[in-house]
């Protein structure tokens, strides 16, 4: 789509382009249904693009919660336990149930340490599709990955 054709639908009154300021910002989705088996909500950077209701997004709004650090949080299994018990425990999962979700704005110290942990698993990801590890080390680090997000979520919750 081009610059024009944007800035024509962004004043055009009978065009329904709606949630235009939303398109082709950096943020975090998830598929809308999770199978009833998961243990995670599996939420992913989410790159310049159209949204759909099929994978539902959201983006930070705040300089102290940037997307990868609610990425982390959301991927944790603590506050998977949380949403599926005191928000919603049906698969389908919406954007309003995850606005719910309490957050605790981070130290920097802690910050530093999620995005450490992000950008890991992040290489990791890209590592695994230019076939440069194979999905036994992949599953392997993001063990690993998942045992570190776990003991930081419980410090940052004071849940140990």
């Amino acid at each position: 789509m081009s610059y024009n054709t944007l800035q024509y639908l962004k004043t055009d009154p009978k065009a329904r382009y709606q949630g235009y300021m939303y398109f082709f910002r950096e943020g975090f989705c998830w598929t809308n249904v999770l199978n009833p088996q998961a243990r995670l909500l599996k939420v992913r950077l989410k790159n310049k693009t159209v949204n759909d209701v099929g994978s539902m997004s959201l983006f930070s709004i705040l300089d102290a919660i940037p997307n990868y650090f609610l990425i982390t949080l959301l991927n944790s299994e603590i506050l998977f336990d949380y949403y599926r018990e005191f928000i919603n425990c049906t698969v389908n999962i919406q954007i309003n149930d995850i606005r719910q979700i309490p957050i605790i704005i981070p130290t920097k110290k802690q910050l530093k340490n999620i995005e450490t942990i992000f950008d890991k698993a992040y290489q990791i990801k890209i590592d695994e599709y230019s076939n440069q590890i194979t999905q036994e080390d992949v599953k392997i680090q993001f063990m690993k990955i998942q045992q570190e997000i776990e003991q930081i979520i419980k410090n940052l919750y004071n849940l140990i």
